[in-house]
């Protein structure tokens, strides 16, 4: 019977669910993060308690879209060394033909 009406699978589902950065909220949020750490400085200080134990050991600085920016910091870095390493290929062509040209006249 398989041979007459082959089994057909049915196609994966797209399971696609969209991000949206709202810049302003992102915004808030740091603005709100900064504020909870002065706060609780002002506390630390105002309870005279400011040994070592209290202040944070590590405060992440990663953000939506951290990542994105800093592959696009690596790329143009990139793309100005190369821009630069064939410019400075150039020039000392150029300057070696001029002395091999000045050499033979």
């Amino acid at each position: 019977m398989s041979v007459l009406f082959p089994k057909v699978n049915k196609p994966r589902e797209w399971d696609y669910r969209p991000i949206y950065y709202d810049e302003e909220k992102e915004a808030r949020k740091q603005k709100l993060a900064r504020l909870q750490a002065l706060r609780a400085e002002a506390e630390r200080e105002k309870d005279g308690n400011t040994d070592a134990s209290s202040v944070p050991e590590h405060v992440t600085t990663l953000h939506r879209g951290s990542f994105r920016e800093a592959h696009e910091a690596q790329t143009k870095l990139r793309i100005d060394t190369a821009r630069k390493s064939k410019l400075g290929f150039w020039i000392v062509l150029l300057v070696l033909l001029f002395i091999t040209f000045y050499w033979l006249l």
